[in-house]
């Protein structure tokens, strides 16, 4: 495929930092934010691979009851049930904070509550509670690395990505978006928005990627789902020549992303 004639970026967007491969690469916001959006949609094969649930769906989960005390864990004053009706049919936690304890207390609960988390993570009881509660923001390194993982695991078995056998699913992806081409500099080769079909690559995603892209999507590491979906379209994309590595420096690069489709095989 010819390419363009190289284009010099008169503003570099947004960046992100993920480590990919040992490598610290910067992916553009846009293209973050994309990945976002399509996961925010009810087909694609994306939707459910996500830790944060509907208002709707965290009623149903943690009830009235539940919902008021993460309220109180934030520090706020106990919503009536006329205020969670209200709550649930906008689709919308007006405080942050309660939201936050809503989502990690439910999450905590999908596990098999308090004690079980504790067990899987290595931590104590209280430790748990605390971090549920928000009195702890973040659980120790290794804690809260487990707990990602277990987390990542369960909503991947949910989602249906994973086989009976807990081996995963292989992607077949699809990726609309704006994608320039580097190669030793931030200039570089614009493609102009276009669709990459991964279905028809001679070297589609492996099971090993589709368990790193399914685990990325799980943890909304928007990021980390950009530079997987970079670093494939450069060192295996059948319309890709001459690339034989993936940094900020060359390969394939995102300006922005319009949409991804997953079909999980």
């Amino acid at each position: 495929m010819a390419l363009h004639l190289p284009k010099p970026r008169t503003t570099k967007p947004p960046q992100q930092t993920v480590g990919l491969d040992g490598l610290k690469v910067s992916v553009a916001g846009a293209a973050t934010t994309g990945v976002e959006k399509s996961k925010q949609v009810k087909s694609g094969g994306l939707a459910g691979l996500t830790s944060k649930v509907s208002v709707t769906q965290l009623r149903k989960e943690l009830g009235n009851e539940g919902l008021r005390q993460a309220a109180i864990d934030a520090g706020r004053t106990p919503p009536s049930d006329r205020t969670l009706r209200r709550w649930a049919q906008l689709g919308r936690i007006p405080h942050a904070d309660v939201l936050e304890r809503a989502q990690r207390r439910a999450a905590i609960e999908r596990l098999g509550g308090i004690d079980a988390v504790a067990a899987k993570i290595g931590r104590s009881r209280s430790a748990v509670s605390r971090y549920r509660s928000g009195d702890t923001n973040e659980l120790r390194a290794d804690a809260g690395k487990k707990l990602r993982n277990v987390t990542a695991q369960d909503i991947m078995k949910r989602a249906g990505v994973l086989r009976p056998d807990g081996t995963p699913k292989k992607a077949v992806i699809r990726v609309r978006g704006g994608v320039m081409v580097r190669n030793g500099a931030d200039e570089g080769y614009d493609y102009r928005v276009r669709t990459l079909d991964f279905a028809n690559s001679d070297t589609p995603f492996s099971s090993d990627e589709s368990r790193e892209l399914a685990a990325a999507l799980a943890g909304d590491d928007h990021a980390r789902v950009v530079a997987l979906l970079e670093r494939h379209a450069t060192l295996d994309y059948p319309e890709n020549k001459g690339f034989d590595k993936y940094s900020d420096q060359f390969g394939f690069h995102f300006d922005h992303i319009d949409s991804v489709h997953i079909d999980w095989i």
